[in-house]
Parts: C-alpha cells; structure tokens; sequence
C-alpha cells in the first residue's frame, strides 16, 4: 500500500529547511512555506515541493523531478521563478524555489468574478505580457556550453502564472516541460498539462515546440480579457473535441469596447495550424504589448492588493501564527504592503506628472556695474555644464518629474541669476561707499591761499592727498570688482571683473 501523502507539520525540520505550513497539494507533491536556516543566524522565507512518499521508489518519476530542477535551473529570467536547491534525503525530495509574495492568476480570475468585476484590460496585457517574457526566456534558455536546451513548457495556465504583490508576473512550474535533453523521454501517447489550455498539436500527442506555448498563452489572454473559459465541455474528451473544432469567438464579443487590434492578435496566436500562429513568444508580445498598452507595475500591484488583499491577510495571519515573534521580521508581507500603500498614493507612472512651476523670482534691481547689456545676457543665460535644458528647468522634460516629500532643487540657471544679482548689489553698495570716501577727502583738504605758489608734485602723492580730478575730464576706469580708485570722479560706474560675469555655484 503507498505511504500516504506527506503534509506540512510546522516545525518539522529536513536539512536546513524548517516547514511552516502547505499552501497546495497535487497529485505528485505538495508546496509550501519554509524557512531556511543558515550560518550566523541567517534566515529566509523560501518555497519547498516535497514530493509524496508514494513516489519516492519510482525511479521514472525521480529522473523527472530532477530534470524539472535542472530545466527550471537553467532559466535565468525575472518572469521566471528560479530554483536555488535541490535536496535529496532518505525518504525525502525536496525542490526549493524563490519565495515570491502572489496570487496565482487562477485564482485573480475566481476572486475578480466573485466581485462581478472584470479584469481591467490593461492589467490582463501586463500580466500576460510578463508571462509572454518569461516564456521567452525559457524557450531560448541554454546551458553553460551555449547550447540552446529547446525547452517547452506545456502546461502554460492561470494555475502555473503568479502574479507577485510587486506588480510583476513570473511563470513557475516546469516540471513536465520537454527538452531536446531530458534524461527521461515522455512515452509517446501520453498527454500531460491541463486540455482546456493545451495547443492542437498536444491534444494529437505531436511533436511539440514554443508555438505550443504561444497558443496556451493565448488561450490564457482570451479567459482573462472575457472572464471565461474559452474550451469548456463536460469530460476531457470533450475538452479536446472543442480545442480543435469549435469556433474561435473574438474577445470583443464579451467585453464591448475592446480595440479591434486586440481581436486580430487574439485570433492570430490561437490559430491551429502553428505556422500561421506567432512563431515566437516574443513576437506575440511585441503584438500585445502595441495592441494593448500594458498597465504600469504599481497598477498591477494595486490591483492585485484590492482584489487579493483578503487571501494575503489570512496567508499573513497563517504565516504569524506559526512564526510568533519572528513575523515582522521574516514577513514580506509586512514590508511590501506598507511599500504598496506608499505606491497607492503616488499617482501612476504612465500618467502625465508635472510639477508645478516654482514662483518666479523677484527681479534684481539693476546695479551699476553690470557690463553692457549683451555681455550680462550671455552670462546669465549661458546654461553650466551638466545643467537642465530649458525644457526641464520650465517643467516640461518629460523625466522631470519630482518625488513627494522631497524639495526640488532650484534649477542652475536660477542659482546663476541669484548670483549676479547679489554680486552686483555688493558691488554696487561699494562702489557708492568708495564715492563717499572720496567726497569726504576732498573736503577735508585744505584751501590754497590766493596766489600761493603751488607745491612741487610729489614722485608718488598718497591717495588721500591727491587732488580729484576735474569732472569734464573723465579718466578710463580700471576694472575692480570693488571700490573704485580713490581720486577717481565721483558717480564714475566702474567696470566688474571679469569672474563676475559668470559666478560659479559650486
């Protein structure tokens, strides 16, 4: 008699891993949480696949299991859940996988019907876009030799597609996936994967390649646009009759309003014959992705928190229950929902943010040592190197957009306007103190008698001494970023130093 399914005791301890609770049990294995343990008190949320006791004498089934660690392995794409470990103890197999914080896409359909709500279609772009991505990904996976592991999925369904807290889509489970290398060979005739989903040349148990992939996924785009199974019947053969003879309806006839270009590359992917279909992942993406713009990562997520957020806060009770103290610490849950909640209140990337235009400036008054007026506009507008353009500094560059909560920084063409300003009132108020100076000696010095004779001219007379000049007689200023001259004529605007014309901020 086979040993009965294995479950997920908390606290049960295999290697480094410590269970903590089943999420979902099939027919080979069994998911759920656990902790990892490691040196210096290290530790971290994973997802282990323990497979039934029952299977653990099959040696077929344990070559399989292994070629899905191996396969899932390979793949190194963010739309594609990674396998970090494998571990084989007596009487146990585990297959440890990156914890994601999702809902599975099956489960978003169930709950969004439930609330008699359709699936926005922008969402269902983004989440099959991702799932198209990560597809693609592993249909041009290869090994460390470079050779291509012409890997297919084939069983590509909502069930086998999470949607992550963070916005993102991830494809997991290639556990009957099909390579040109697998060291077990599928027997010919047997039908593996989900017949509501699988491709024509599946159901006649033909040889398979991505194409295969491409029409499941369009399967998957067609039940999440409409909210309803595309191939339905009563029994399995039933399934498989309509997969390949029932009519193919176009997403808009259920959902009014959805843009023809959606319709036509809906149809285009789900044609039977594989050579009429996309012939890559890629390009069914590329298709969707300009048929229907898909919604920002935040969008997903907020919609994904106000569908799910139920199922999440009883994952995350379950989950505290089991972990006490530890919870806040080793949660997810706790981290990226106060991070969801941040990014509800920012409005979405896609639309048009601008901040709004900081007050103008009072104007400077005009100073009387600023250079002749061509030269003090080039200064002033000649843009440093590194600043903004003009566009970004008047709030219209399309990166220009600020973060809530942190002050914008003044542009530099601002700093260059203040700066001129301030250096020509100093200069200004110099200028007048310097004039001041003068006046104040030329009337100290004292009055010649009438015909006295003059005094000899010293080879360097003292400034105070020095005798101003008449005011018809204009002497040629030197330039002084300063106080004039002493002796120069009073009211004389001298010229700025060159350094003034272009202050640097820094």
């Amino acid at each position: 008699m086979d040993a009965p399914n294995v479950t997920f005791a908390p606290r049960d301890r295999l290697g480094p891993y410590e269970l903590l609770l089943e999420l979902a049990s099939g027919g080979m294995a069994a998911v759920g949480l656990a902790l990892r343990h490691g040196a210096g008190g290290f530790e971290r949320l994973v997802v282990v696949k323990r497979v039934h006791r029952r299977f653990l004498d099959n040696e077929s089934f344990l070559h399989m299991f292994r070629d899905e660690a191996r396969l899932a392995s390979s793949i190194r794409h963010p739309n594609v859940v990674p396998v970090i470990d494998v571990v084989e103890m007596p009487g146990e197999l585990l297959l440890v996988m990156e914890y994601v914080e999702s809902v599975s896409l099956a489960a978003l359909l169930k709950l969004a019907a439930a609330r008699r709500e359709a699936v926005p279609p922008a969402v269902v772009g983004a989440i099959v876009g991702d799932a198209l991505a990560g597809l693609h990904g592993a249909h041009e996976a290869v090994d460390l030799r470079r050779n291509k592991l012409l890997i297919v999925h084939r069983d590509v369904s909502p069930q086998n597609i999470i949607v992550g807290v963070d916005g993102v889509t991830r494809v997991i489970d290639f556990g009957i996936a099909k390579a040109a290398d697998r060291l077990t060979s599928t027997r010919d005739g047997v039908l593996k994967g989900k017949f509501a989903y699988m491709s024509p040349e599946q159901v006649e148990a033909m040889p398979l390649d991505r194409r295969s992939d491409v029409f499941s996924a369009a399967v998957v785009l067609h039940e999440a646009l409409t909210g309803a199974r595309l191939f339905e019947g009563k029994t399995e053969l039933a399934i498989m009759h309509e997969v390949m003879t029932a009519a193919i309806p176009p997403p808009s006839a259920s959902v009014p309003g959805l843009p023809p270009a959606v319709d036509d590359v809906v149809l285009a992917a789900l044609q039977r014959d594989p050579e009429q279909r996309f012939q890559s992942a890629l390009a069914f993406h590329n298709a969707l992705d300009t048929a229907l713009p898909p919604a920002r990562p935040r969008e997903v997520a907020a919609w994904v928190e106000r569908v799910a957020a139920p199922e999440l806060d009883a994952l995350g009770a379950r989950l505290q229950a089991v972990l006490g103290d530890d919870f806040e610490k080793l949660s997810p849950r706790h981290h990226t929902g106060m991070q969801r909640s941040a990014s509800a209140r920012i409005a979405p990337a896609s639309a048009a943010r601008r901040p709004s235009a900081p007050a103008p400036l009072p104007a400077p008054t005009p100073a009387p040592t600023l250079a002749s007026p061509e030269r003090a506009s080039s200064a002033s507008s000649a843009p440093l190197r590194g600043s903004a353009p003009a566009s970004a500094r008047g709030g219209s560059f399309p990166g220009d957009e600020s973060v809530p909560g942190v002050p914008r920084r003044a542009p530099r063409s601002t700093l260059v306007v203040v700066l001129v300003a301030v250096g020509a009132l100093a200069a200004g108020a110099a200028a007048a103190f310097g004039v001041s100076l003068a006046e104040r000696a030329r009337a100290a010095a004292p009055s010649l008698p009438s015909g006295a004779p003059s005094p000899a001219p010293s080879a360097a007379p003292p400034p105070e001494s020095a005798p101003a000049p008449e005011r018809s007689a204009p002497q040629k200023a030197e330039p002084s970023s300063a106080a004039p001259r002493a002796g120069s004529a009073p009211g004389a605007r001298p010229r700025p130093h060159s350094k003034e014309l272009a202050p640097n901020p820094y």
